[in-house]
């Protein structure tokens, strides 16, 4: 019904088999393994230990798997468009011919070597605010629901930056060529060479989290296009009309052309995406961009060893929930179950010398969980 008629996305969760039909009709179910079986966790989507740990897929894990879909899918569109609208542009100057800009194997491995590995690093490491301040502001999981970061405002913000560095990339490079001393490879090489530094230099500007994999990514892809080059311009070979690239990037590099056009034209083609930036920031800034600034000053520290440590920011049911995570699963019999708080834990906690104060129940369901005597059979 929800699914149907209110036209919701929905989230089913069980424990049992009696929850399989459940979990498989939701658009997202969740397992949880238990004394039940497994057969909801085999079933479902997504499968967790416990019920409480619901609050960290959905608040955390779940929203930084939204950002970082959301920055994967517009940045392959963005980078693709911008390279493609490179080659647009230059048929007009060929009255659309069919003419190629680029060489074959410049656009066989521009998605498979020259861009491909820092996009991957953000899709597993980027993230906008801490685990903690994503649990402490739950606030901020509304913007995955109102779909704020994939919204059609926010493609065609990106492809009218595409159309603008491909004309920066095209007409740049071909019409300060005023002496004509440079061919149709070379312009193409200095441009397809411009099109691999900006495209990555734009993925760092859109992270909220580099780290030196991001640095290394990034310096990887470009790093690989000169040796590429290199080696593929140096060896002339009579197949795949590959004598037009011959020794093209050697003849640039000895030229003092090249390196102002390897400045100039990346910072042109990214000077309107850093002013956009800032502005957006300063004037119309996302929620997690209001929490990173209150925050700026404070260490991240996402290690669960130092969540009883962040001062107030933990309720005492939190502060309740965090030390009974900690306890070793092999001193409680009861931590198979998924909705289970028999009383142990603040027994157990005491032991370890870890703060988890008994609630007003646990006296009384320690005592109605008690063993009943076993009664010898009869001979």
């Amino acid at each position: 019904m929800v699914k149907k008629g209110a036209r919701k996305i929905t989230l089913s969760i069980g424990d049992g088999a009696n929850d399989v039909s459940m979990i498989q009709a939701a658009h997202v179910g969740i397992g949880i393994s238990g004394m039940e079986g497994m057969q909801a966790v085999m079933a479902s989507d997504f499968a967790i230990a416990q019920f409480r740990y619901l609050a960290d897929l959905l608040l955390v894990h779940g929203r930084w798997s939204y950002l970082r879909i959301c920055k994967v899918v517009i940045y392959f569109f963005y980078k693709n468009l911008t390279f493609t609208l490179t080659q647009f542009w230059f048929t007009f100057q060929t009255g659309f011919s069919g003419q190629r800009f680029y060489d074959d194997w410049f656009q066989s491995l521009y998605n498979v070597i020259f861009t491909a590995l820092p996009v991957i690093i953000v899709g597993l490491f980027d993230k906008d605010v801490s685990s903690s301040l994503s649990k402490k502001y739950p606030e901020l999981y509304m913007e995955g629901i109102k779909n704020v970061f994939f919204k059609w405002k926010v493609v065609a913000i990106w492809a009218f930056f595409s159309v603008y560095q491909s004309l920066i990339f095209f007409y740049f490079v071909s019409t300060t060529n005023l002496r004509k001393i440079f061919g149709l490879w070379d312009v193409s090489t200095m441009a397809f060479t411009c099109v691999v530094i900006t495209v990555n230099l734009r993925l760092l500007m859109i992270c909220n989290s580099i780290t030196r994999w991001h640095y290394i990514s990034v310096g990887g892809s470009i790093l690989a296009w000169f040796i590429f080059i290199f080696i593929y311009s140096g060896i002339s070979t009579p197949y795949d009309r590959q004598e037009n690239i011959y020794f093209v990037i050697y003849v640039l590099m000895s030229t003092f052309y090249f390196y102002i056009m390897l400045l100039l034209v990346p910072a042109a083609a990214l000077f309107c995406d850093f002013v956009y930036q800032g502005v957006q920031r300063w004037f119309f800034p996302y929620d997690y961009q209001i929490i990173q600034e209150m925050h700026r000053d404070e260490v991240d520290n996402t290690g669960r060893a130092q969540l009883l440590e962040v001062g107030n920011q933990l309720t005492p049911a939190e502060a309740r929930s965090y030390a009974i995570s900690q306890l070793p699963r092999e001193l409680s019999k009861h931590t198979g179950f998924a909705f289970d708080s028999p009383g142990y834990e603040s027994f157990f906690a005491a032991q370890l010398g870890v703060y988890a104060p008994p609630k007003a129940w646990d006296v009384a369901r320690r005592a109605s969980m008690r063993s009943k005597p076993k009664i010898g059979h009869k001979k």
